[in-house]
């Protein structure tokens, strides 16, 4: 028999909004989760490792919808472009998997990346390998046009340096997207208008003609793969929409027959509040220039008018942090205190949408996003209670372990130290065994 992992007496959020559980029990087999019940119902064995959690709450790793990875892991403040151009790829990659290291230590077993290609496939699939410690990598493939919003991010003098080679035409479009295939990406993320961290162009500029947009999405979905949008406009959002993609990102200027649109389509909407506020406040000390600023401050507002429209109409939300070159890694569950205060939503509401909600937007519903038998064992331990304060989520120091398919890691050190982490969360008083169980109790 092999040695299990039971968890037991902590309260439970299981990620599917549903009321919390007290004096719950988790059972881990390997990667897997193989029971979930109340402390008095699940019988250990000698061999199990049983903890004692009581006065902890534990619930489903969390999950970033829209990072990117290939941005630069240090603090010090460096040009966004600069460091783009200057930086080879090969130690921009090393960068992307220490990010990946970052939000797995911030309590976030799955990131999405959301404008890649093949160095975050490489970063995913050593993750995914347990090469490297890091959250699991949902690899994207940015399909761009010339002068597009991905493109904007290289000075028209450093061609050779661009991070994404354009796509211009609808063959070639459909062609971008069938080499990403190739390449092992997970989804496309395609851009439907301007930004605000590109440089030289306008928000409001058009990304793509109509057929150009149809082309990657008939493309992707022919290939199984889902498409994220890049949209701040009405007309980026619309064209994106019609086009039938699998979730909107920001969504600045979503209107009543827009929010209609998503719901009647079931599109995710990913807001990405939280690198607005960031702007805001450490822009320039991220390096960012007036221009950048000034546009990232015109929609703000918008942004959130727009996101209370489409969350009071029953648009699924799902969290998206935009951890990248501007705001650091490690900031994620930011977000999530943002959707609460800036938004309305309820603290239940938004765990849903950084798990559950989450998972199944990235095609990942059926093994993580929530606790329960045959799911995958990603977790996350705390201390305090997240329904009460969401604030609990982006304090380092009241995360005490996070499961990634079984796998044990310190928040608060580097590495998978189970050892180090057991030590760190002895209970102060004696541990015990559920009432059926024969095996004693350890402290994590």
């Amino acid at each position: 028999m092999t040695e299990r992992t039971v968890l037991a007496g902590m309260t439970l959020i299981d990620g599917t909004g549903g009321a919390a559980r007290t004096n719950a029990t988790v059972v881990i087999d390997g990667t897997v989760i193989t029971e979930v019940g109340d402390a008095d119902s699940v019988a250990t064995t000698p061999s199990d490792t049983v903890y004692d959690l009581r006065g902890t709450t534990l619930l489903p790793g969390l999950v970033d919808c829209h990072v990117h990875l290939r941005s630069n892991a240090g603090t010090r403040p460096q040009d966004v472009q600069l460091w783009n151009m200057l930086t080879s790829t090969e130690e921009q990659t090393l960068h992307a998997a220490a990010n990946a290291r970052e939000a797995l230590r911030s309590g976030f077993t799955t990131v999405r990346d959301t404008a890649g290609s093949l160095p975050e496939v490489a970063v995913k699939h050593v993750m995914d390998e347990h090469v490297l410690d890091g959250a699991r990598v949902v690899a994207s493939g940015l399909v761009g046009m010339t002068a597009g919003h991905g493109d904007m991010f290289c000075p028209a003098t450093l061609d050779e340096k661009r991070m994404w080679p354009p796509a211009d035409g609808a063959d070639e479009c459909r062609k971008r997207v069938r080499e990403y295939a190739r390449m092992g990406v997970d989804l496309i993320k395609i851009c439907t208008s301007g930004g605000t961290l590109s440089v030289g162009d306008k928000t409001s500029w058009r990304n793509y003609t109509d057929a150009e947009i149809d082309a990657i999405v008939d493309e992707a979905h022919a290939l199984d793969l889902r498409v994220a949008a890049h949209a701040h406009t009405r007309a980026g959002i619309t064209a994106a929409l019609v086009a039938g993609v699998d979730t909107l990102e920001h969504g600045s200027d979503l209107d009543e027959d827009l929010v209609e649109l998503m719901l009647e389509q079931g599109t995710f909407l990913c807001p990405t509040l939280s690198i607005s506020e960031f702007m805001t406040e450490h822009g320039r000390q991220r390096g960012l220039v007036t221009e950048q600023l000034d546009k990232a401050e015109l929609l703000r507002e918008r942004r959130l008018m727009s996101v209370r429209r489409a969350y009071r109409a029953g648009v699924r939300i799902i969290t998206g942090s935009d951890s990248s070159n501007t705001m650091l890694f490690g900031n994620h569950a930011r977000e999530l205190v943002l959707l609460h205060e800036q938004i309305g939503m309820t603290p239940a509401e938004v765990l849903v949408a950084s798990t559950s909600a989450a998972a199944e937007a990235l095609g990942l519903g059926s093994r993580t996003g929530t606790v329960a038998p045959g799911m995958w064992a990603d977790l996350l331990l705390v201390d305090g209670d997240p329904l009460a304060d969401l604030g609990v989520l982006t304090d380092r120091r009241r995360l005490r372990a996070v499961f990634r398919e079984g796998r044990v890691f310190d928040p608060n050190a580097a590495g998978s130290v189970p050892g180090a982490l057991a030590a760190r969360l002895r209970p102060s008083e004696p541990t015990r065994t559920t009432p059926r169980a024969s095996a004693p109790a350890a402290a994590i």
